[in-house]
């Protein structure tokens, strides 16, 4: 009996461990986005705000809503109101994308939340508005697969060049 017992329970071990281990690598196999799938234009579908506690999610037009065109030499153009701004954008695979206005200034980036041939799904980590500790201020923005504008109505020059 004490035999069996111990056989059992050796079995009932290894099975754990197995699980755990087969659950950890899972878990470590992050999803990696291709920049491929970047390239080309956006438009903001709808977007959801939160600030301690209280969100908001915006489905009809914003006026800080534009289409986001991003090129394969690293430049995004945000078009909006008729204008548009330019930036330079790194695409790192595992889960963000970093921007840098060809203005110079700042950089600052999105987490890339989805990814895909039609659907981008991008946080952005915003700063608190009150002082104070153990706040949290985010906005997530769901974009869709759009035209690229015409470059006659929108005339582009790379600043690089």
């Amino acid at each position: 009996m004490r035999l069996k017992l111990f056989v059992l329970t050796r079995y009932v071990m290894r099975f754990f461990v197995l699980a755990a281990l087969v659950f950890i690598g899972l878990n470590s196999c992050k999803q990696e986005f291709k920049q491929q799938n970047l390239i080309g234009a956006w438009k903001v579908d709808s977007t959801y705000s939160y600030y301690n506690g209280f969100d908001y999610n915006q489905t009809q037009e914003g006026r800080d809503w534009a289409t986001y065109v991003y090129t394969q030499e690293g430049v995004m153009k945000e078009i909006k109101h008729g204008s548009f701004r330019s930036y330079f954008f790194t695409f790192h695979p595992v889960d963000s994308l970093s921007m840098r206005s060809t203005q110079g200034g700042d950089e600052f980036g999105f987490k890339i939340l989805e990814l895909s041939q039609r659907r981008m799904v991008l946080k952005k980590i915003k700063a608190p508005i009150f002082g104070g500790a153990n706040q949290s201020r985010y906005e997530i923005r769901y974009l869709s697969r759009t035209e690229v504008p015409k470059d006659e109505a929108l005339p582009f020059n790379d600043p690089r060049k």
